[in-house]
């Protein structure tokens, strides 16, 4: 209800049964007290609970308590009241017995209200036993339990810890008196509570360095209350002692009138309110350290209620105090204070130096605070990784510019660590700190160690950007490829790759790039050649190897495919199609017998060499050329080396992709099918025309014969020659029938491949890799051959497609 139906109810119940005897009625005594408390500069919500209070006190005629009562109550509230917080009390008359215990309300009431459970009437008369000095003595156990002291009328439960009245010597009281005292002792309980979270003993405090800090506060706050209960104490002993005449009271002593229960009542409203929210914020607080602990803290921050709000902000900021002095000391130092493993940033032991920039150190997620965004902890994550890299691995003492500045500003604005919005000066010199770092590692690394002069190195050689040293390189070492793989030797290679580099444009390079290349022979497997074992390494040291190390196995496994595809490429332009050209002439005699064969061989070859240089013009300028060119831009563009870092390592992802190396269709998979049909090819034209020019050469033998015969006077050969050629020409037009069925067979196998890579192309999301197999079947053959590449790319064809080619999964051989 509100304050002025309050007030209209107690005059009400004031006056129901004053009958007038020429005075002023009692209602009328209360309205001028009342407007006397409204020229107190009094808050309104206190005020209000006072009039709730009085309100439940008039169930019953107590004329007494509101020329005494009220008047204190108006005299202490002058010299006493600055605070806020309001009650909402129940009316209830019924009475408890003395004679039981009686407790201090339930520990689930709220911070704001004492819950729902009765109040006791208040306004049951006390009985008079020496009524001045009973008066002072509940006032002084009622202060004593302020502090958890037990007194004469109040001592503690063992078991829940609150008070309770003592049977002995509160039979004197008043109902009104002991459930006063009752009400008064719940904030001793709640001192209690904040005392045990703030003791280091109990185990039931936070944790680390920022839960000691934690712990301190809450002694402080102790320590302030100690001193608002020492000076109601000194109070009420200056008021004894004046009244006995031992002590002339002091002008502030009069003004400030009696302190009684009702005085205390008024007074003890804000340091209970404090102390509630204070336990409840510490309980959450147990057994948390660092970030986890701000964040218990932190959400009371926008709790709606101001004092809540400064509460929390004044525990945070002494959370916090250790947390902005280890994060300066990261990104200032590079060290790590962090005994109880509570910092956000932490360091991995067991990770050696060559890894420490991209393992060594790492966020601690569970550990990170909610106000520091995740691109914050980033940048100071970045800052000390930086810092201990160029102390470590580049040798450099330097330290950050402004240091004592950037510090001093860290240290002295810890409330701005927790801002909403990061324009403060706490986060400017955090912004300062980063950049200035970032830059003097990006100089050291673009300058001094030719970052970008490298990462150009690796793209040319290990990418095969640089197609003359390719093709050279493969030329000088052809027998080498061809041999089996136990008969290659790393150091026959190492002569034939530095006869490729001074014979081509690369010999006009940096020679300190060129040294960091090297060619690498695996261990050989059963079958193996030395295509299949023959590598390009880029060799790293120092900080180059600490920055490129970990991108090595990908350049290794992008070699391969690339490797792969100049294999195929070599097969088809210098054995099968050269070899092609240069016996079409040679066998032009046997064109009647071979025609066939031949005509159909030309076809399928052009077919494999129109794929082949398809697919190496799309991995090699579509994929790798064209992101390289967006690569050179956000590295000239880069203002810190982990910008660097970054867009290389998408660079290799994106062309992984595009080499078709572990994508989720097989794509790879259906690509060597190809490449094993062309090896076929080889093999089997090979045999083809081993077997032509050993009939050729059978049907000039019997020529000779022949013409030797004419030479002699005899003419023709004998019967047992012309028997022995007839079958031997029996057995090669067998042989010819038998190799158009085996070429027959592979360009069969050869379009199975084709047609599956295809579908797995325009089933993929990318859209450049279905323009890709568009340029593939330009003229719609595969398509017109394939039921499945002639339906439409609908979402649930596309599905099933995928469904169909990861059910057709073969082994694929090394790569």
């Amino acid at each position: 209800i509100s304050e002025r139906e309050c007030i209209s109810r107690i005059v009400a119940h004031l006056n129901a049964n004053w009958v007038s005897d020429g005075n002023k009625s009692p209602g009328d005594i209360f309205t001028a007290l009342y407007r006397k408390l409204l020229a107190v500069k009094i808050e309104a919500n206190k005020r209000h609970s006072a009039m709730c209070f009085l309100l439940s006190l008039t169930d019953k005629n107590v004329d007494v308590i509101i020329a005494n009562g009220m008047t204190n109550f108006l005299k202490h509230s002058k010299s006493r009241t600055n605070g806020s917080g309001s009650i909402t009390y129940q009316r209830n008359s019924n009475t408890i017995p003395l004679d039981t215990d009686i407790y201090s309300y339930d520990c689930s009431q709220s911070a704001e209200a004492f819950g729902t459970q009765a109040l006791p009437d208040y306004m049951a008369r006390p009985k008079v036993n020496d009524g001045m000095e009973l008066g002072k003595d509940l006032a002084l156990n009622a202060i004593y339990s302020f502090t958890g002291v037990q007194g004469s009328y109040l001592k503690k439960d063992v078991v829940t810890g609150r008070f309770k009245l003592d049977n002995q010597n509160t039979k004197m009281l008043s109902l009104g008196e002991a459930s006063m005292l009752l009400r008064l002792s719940e904030l001793g309980y709640y001192h209690d509570r904040v005392a045990k979270y703030a003791d280091p003993t109990t185990g039931f405090n936070a944790m680390g360095v920022m839960g000691q800090a934690f712990m301190t506060k809450l002694k402080e706050e102790l320590t302030d209350f100690h001193g608002d209960v020492a000076q109601l104490h000194d109070e009420v002993i200056k008021n004894r002692a004046a009244q006995s005449g031992k002590d002339k009271p002091s002008k502030q002593h009069k003004s400030g009138g009696e302190i009684t229960l009702l005085t205390l009542l008024s007074w003890y409203i804000k340091p209970l309110h404090r102390l509630q929210w204070i336990t409840r914020i510490a309980d959450e607080c147990q057994m948390r350290k660092g970030g986890d602990l701000a964040n218990a803290v932190y959400k009371y921050l926008d709790f709606g209620h101001t004092t809540v709000n400064e509460l929390a902000q004044t525990l945070l900021v002494a959370i916090c105090s250790p947390l902005v002095r280890m994060i300066s000391k990261w990104m200032l130092e590079g060290g790590l204070g962090d005994e109880h493993g509570e910092f956000f940033v932490e360091s991995m032991n067991e990770v050696g130096v060559d890894r420490l920039w991209h393992d060594k150190f790492r966020l601690r997620h569970n550990m990170l605070p909610q106000f520091i965004s995740k691109d914050l902890a980033d940048k100071i994550l970045r800052t000390g990784k930086s810092i201990n890299f160029l102390r470590e691995i580049c040798e450099s003492t330097e330290l950050v510019r402004g240091r004592e500045e950037l510090k001093g500003i860290m240290n002295n604005n810890v409330a701005h660590i927790f801002s909403y919005t990061q324009d403060t000066n706490w986060h400017a010199a955090m912004e300062m700190c980063y950049q200035q770092t970032s830059k003097h590692v990006l100089d050291i690394m673009v300058g001094p160690h030719k970052l970008l002069d490298h990462l150009h190195g690796m793209r040319r050689f290990l990418l095969l950007g640089q197609g003359d040293f390719v093709s050279l390189l493969i030329e000088n070492m052809k027998e080498e490829l061809e041999r089996k793989g136990t008969d290659v030797y790393a150091h026959d290679l190492s002569a034939m790759l530095d006869a490729a580099l001074r014979c081509t444009n690369t010999q006009y390079d940096d020679p300190e790039i060129l040294n960091h290349l090297d060619v690498v022979v695996q261990p050989p497997f059963s079958g193996d050649r030395g295509w299949d074992i023959i590598s390009l390494q880029y060799v790293v040291q120092g900080p180059l190897a600490t920055m490129l190390e970990p991108t090595m196995p990908l350049y290794k496994a992008l070699f391969k495919p690339l490797w792969r595809m100049k294999h195929m490429e070599f097969v088809i332009s210098m054995r099968i199609w050269k070899e092609q050209m240069g016996n079409a002439k040679l066998l032009r005699d046997m064109n009647n017998e071979t025609g066939k064969t031949s005509y159909r061989l030309h076809l399928f070859t052009s077919e494999i060499m129109h794929f082949i240089h398809q697919v190496q013009y799309y991995v090699l300028f579509e994929v790798i050329e064209c992101n390289w060119v967006e690569l050179q831009k956000k590295m000239l563009a880069a203002t810190a080396l982990d910008d660097i870092l970054e867009a290389h390592q998408n660079f290799l992802h994106t062309i992984k992709q595009g080499c078709f190396v572990n994508t989720a269709s097989d794509m790879e998979g259906h690509l060597e099918m190809v490449y094993e049909n062309i090896t076929a090819l080889e093999v089997w034209q090979k045999t083809y025309y081993e077997n032509c020019f050993k009939e050729q050469e059978a049907r000039k033998v019997l020529a000779r014969q022949v013409k030797e015969s004419e030479g002699r006077g005899k003419f023709g050969v004998t019967a047992t020659q012309r028997f022995q050629r007839d079958q031997e020409r029996k057995i090669f037009d067998e042989k010819m029938s038998s190799a158009g069925r085996g070429l027959d067979a592979i360009a069969t196998a050869y379009e199975k491949a084709v047609s599956g890579f295809l579908l797995a192309l325009n089933s993929s999301i990318d859209p450049n890799l279905q323009l890709f197999g568009t340029r593939l079947d330009f003229n719609e053959y595969y398509k017109k051959r394939d039921v499945r590449l002639s339906k439409p790319l609908t979402f649930e064809h596309m599905r099933m497609s995928c469904v169909l080619s990861m059910s057709s999964k073969t082994p694929c051989g090394r790569f």
